[in-house]
């Protein structure tokens, strides 16, 4: 019988041939995994029907239609997710594996298979075919978060784990097509086309995020008030964000790094923002009116000023100072 010390030496030093392959994902009916790409990290998830190629580290995977997802010579990373014609680049030890297919695309560490997670046999090493392939199969045990075991399919004659399935769950994904051992140009684990570094990445969202504040700020000049807000203090409430306006109905949130001022449709039971700093709110006939100030105590003569700035000459009623808004909201309930 073979002895699980075996199966983990072929899994963390086998040999390295190549490998070319399809991956079927088996879970439940309605199951999704998604991922996302953040910062410096290159993300890779092969999902259902990905073709892959592997040789040592050397990675290479496509959706089922050719379009490419990720490529690694080993040194460096290629993740073709947000644009298949500028892949993001990094350095191979930035990438992290996702999923239910994720050491089907590598192997684990040795400091890896020490640990809780998936390491530890919890039954025999039995000899199977599997993917049309001499297999050892044995199940691993969970970590304390995590209910069912892992059962794994290891390729005797590379070490490569060909499948993995949480069988209780019905989770897990699997080679088929699979051919080992032929030969696979270099060229298939390397881009040679634009790429786009992270740098290149974080200038281009600071530019969108500019770009956006500037649409948010015009639509505030245009819909409320293009002049200066300054009261008495002097405190300017000029905005230099408005993440939220409603064209249709003309409510918006608008603030800069010392002011708040927003505004909504007169209601019948007024309306008060749900800020922590101590704000002014009041009503005219067609708004219900908000202003809050950090680190200075706006008072009765500063709010009349901004408000004849706002809409000069219009009716005031329900005025009054909220100093602790959220004890207010909480005497509510």
């Amino acid at each position: 019988m073979t002895e699980w010390i075996e199966v983990l030496q072929a899994l963390t030093s086998g040999p390295d041939l190549s490998l070319r392959g399809t991956i079927r994902a088996v879970h439940p009916e309605g199951h999704t995994e998604n991922f996302a790409t953040v910062g410096r990290t290159l993300l890779v998830a092969a999902g259902d029907g990905s073709r892959v190629w592997r040789r040592g580290a050397r990675l290479r995977v496509e959706r089922e239609d050719g379009t490419l997802v990720f490529i690694t010579d080993g040194s460096n990373a290629w993740d073709f997710t947000r644009d298949p014609e500028r892949p993001r680049v990094g350095s191979a030890d930035q990438v992290q594996y996702l999923g239910d297919s994720q050491f089907l695309l590598r192997r684990r560490s040795a400091s890896e298979w020490s640990s809780d997670d998936f390491a530890q046999p919890v039954g025999p090493v039995e000899e199977v075919e599997f993917a049309g392939r001499r297999c050892w199969t044995v199940e691993l045990a969970p970590p304390p978060r995590k209910p069912y075991p892992l059962r794994i399919w290891v390729d005797i004659e590379t070490g490569q784990m060909l499948g993995e399935r949480v069988e209780q769950a019905g989770l897990g994904a699997q080679f088929v097509d699979l051919l080992v051992g032929q030969h696979v140009d270099e060229e298939m684990f390397v881009w040679t086309g634009p790429v786009l570094t992270a740098e290149e990445e974080q200038q281009m969202y600071r530019d969108r995020r500019i770009a956006l504040e500037r649409e948010q700020t015009k639509w505030f000049r245009d819909a409320v008030t293009d002049s200066p807000i300054r009261t008495r203090v002097p405190l300017d409430f000029t905005p230099d964000r408005v993440p939220s306006q409603d064209p249709e109905t003309g409510a918006f949130d608008a603030t800069n790094d010392r002011t708040m001022l927003s505004r909504r449709p007169r209601s019948t039971e007024g309306w008060e923002p749900q800020w922590g700093a101590r704000c002014y709110v009041w009503s005219t006939p067609k708004w219900d009116w908000a202003a809050g100030a950090l680190h200075t105590d706006l008072d009765d003569e500063a709010i009349a000023h901004l408000q004849q700035t706002l809409h000069p000459g219009e009716p005031v009623d329900r005025q009054r100072r909220i100093d602790n808004p959220r004890r207010s909201r909480s005497g509510r309930r």
